[in-house]
């Protein structure tokens, strides 16, 4: 009799069946075991319960707050089509794994599940196939077509049907989008330290432009990263240097608390000048735009950052630094799904070079993506920059969201101290993440002469690049609107021409590369 086996695969609850095969044969094939079948009339109910529980560490642990539901999610079966792919002759069934999936987004925030199908054959032996992958609400996600790739769109709950088609037959799994409301606090900070970076450790990095001079900025990991995965990130850079606080990457806090130390990627990034750190004033800011366009970049590349789900932070120098520096110009402005500006903004202004000449440009980069800003409500002395810059942005078109952080002035320190306020904007956080707004989605494929996907290709719009998965597939998401220029490399093949995709208005589907010797 079949027995229910779960595991845990990231914020994925995996589900399947295990039965009893079919005796073997003497040609060699195996027989099947579980999956979703065509079998007609098989129909299978399973019941899962409750939410991921965080993986477990050597690094310090988050606390959350969370809700958990019930969810039934039933297997259906289907028979012949009349669709033609794969190998054909004498398949009886196909079988999906996993065949059941329930999908956790917390903050914000879901990884890809990767699905099979296999054919059965009268002999009740298991053949290889090729299927196609089709999902039928596309609000809740996508499924890359002969990959079985399935990603959550992350901004909607429900249940959809998932179906694998090929030799004239389907099969069909349902699958579950269950978005966890909870709120993860962080412990406190760990110190900045030398060495390679690792879960739930805040370090040092030198770039080896810099090697022997005083610069450097700040790598922390989530304790939930995995190589292999993609994770969003939120980049910081240092308030200046006045009372208890240092203006040094290495006291930084805003975006480490704001992330609630899940998922999220921080990234603390600095001011240069004559070689060093800066903890007071502007500096080198050619020099300074270079650095984080650099180090951003190769950040994405090595430690599995999504580049459509980056957001820029900062607290008084840092909140005005978030549109000096990080919209300086529109190269640097590709970079940013979000922005989260505390007490101060770039606005007509003494604090930066240019007395605020240029914020009114700078700003209205920001365009229609999101925009937190805040500021304490007791006598913060960055507060009416931060309402300049809400007016500023508002006139644009597009306001902000706001946030008067009750009982502080001057300090960031609420968001380790106030869970209420930190809640509103982790929410902020969480939502803009999960639904991108304000920005569109380029997908599409690298396949060879042949039709068959290549792996690895590198896809490149802007400052957005990505690489293609196993079955050639790829998605560059979070990117501003406009007429983007998109080229696909590779390390062996050559690449067909770059192509112009106009994503003004909506997303761009199938836009598609071959690769060849």
């Amino acid at each position: 009799m079949a027995t229910p086996d779960a595991r845990w695969l990231g914020n994925l609850l995996l589900v399947s069946l295990a039965a009893c095969p079919a005796p073997a044969g003497d040609d060699g094939r195996s027989p099947t075991t579980g999956g979703v079948s065509t079998t007609p009339a098989t129909t299978s109910t399973t019941t899962t319960t409750g939410s991921e529980p965080e993986p477990t560490t050597a690094s310090p642990t988050t606390s959350t707050t969370s809700t958990s539901t019930t969810t039934t999610l039933t297997t259906t079966s289907t028979t012949s089509t009349g669709d033609t792919t794969g190998p054909g002759d004498g398949l009886v069934a196909l079988h999906i794994d996993p065949p059941q999936l329930h999908v956790l987004v917390t903050s914000g925030w879901s990884f890809p599940a990767q699905f099979t199908v296999t054919g059965e054959d009268g002999d009740g032996m298991a053949i290889a196939v090729e299927a196609e992958w089709s999902l039928d609400d596309p609000a809740l996600g996508t499924i890359t077509r002969h990959g079985g790739s399935f990603q959550a769109s992350n901004s909607a709950a429900g249940v959809a049907t998932i179906t694998a088609s090929a030799a004239d037959l389907q099969a069909s799994v349902e699958v579950t989008i269950e978005i966890v409301d909870d709120h993860p606090v962080c412990p406190p900070r760990p110190p900045l330290v030398a060495g390679e970076p690792g879960p739930g450790a805040f370090v040092k990095i030198v770039a080896p432009e810099y090697e022997g001079t005083g610069v450097y900025h700040g790598l922390y990991l989530p304790p939930d990263w995995q190589p292999g995965r993609r994770y969003p990130m939120i980049v910081e850079s240092p308030c200046n240097k006045y009372g208890d606080f240092t203006g040094k990457v290495d006291d930084a806090t805003l975006g480490y608390n704001l992330a609630g130390c899940r998922h999220y990627v921080w990234l603390v990034l600095p001011y240069l000048e004559n070689g060093a750190n800066l903890d007071y004033g502007w500096g080198d800011v050619p020099a300074t735009i270079a650095y984080w366009q650099t180090n951003l970049a190769r950040t994405i590349e090595t430690w599995g950052v999504d580049p459509g789900a980056v957001v820029v932070s900062g607290f008084s120098r840092g909140a005005i630094g978030a549109s000096f520096v990080g919209l300086h110009d529109d190269a640097i402005a590709d970079a940013w799904l979000g922005f989260f500006m505390h007490s101060h903004a770039d606005v007509i202004t003494n604090l930066t070079p240019d007395q605020g000449a240029g914020s009114a440009t700078r700003m209205g980069r920001v365009g229609g993506r999101a925009a937190l800003l805040s500021w304490g409500a007791a006598g913060d002395g960055g507060a009416a920059n931060s309402l300049k810059g809400v007016e500023l942005l508002t006139s644009f078109g597009h306001p902000p969201t706001t946030l008067a952080v009750p009982g502080v002035g001057h300090t960031d320190a609420w968001l380790q101290d106030d869970a209420a306020s930190r809640q509103v904007a982790q929410q902020w956080l969480f939502s803009t993440v999960a639904a991108r707004p304000g920005t569109h989605a380029i997908r599409g494929r690298v396949v060879d002469g042949d039709g068959h996907g290549v792996a690895d290709a590198q896809i490149a719009a802007g400052a957005h690049v990505t690489r293609t998965d196993a079955h050639g597939y790829y998605a560059l998401l979070g990117l501003v609107p406009g007429v983007r220029e998109v080229a696909c490399t590779h390390a062996v093949l050559t690449c067909s021409n770059s192509q112009m995709v106009d994503v003004t208005a909506t997303d761009a589907q199938d836009v598609e590369f071959v690769a060849s010797e």
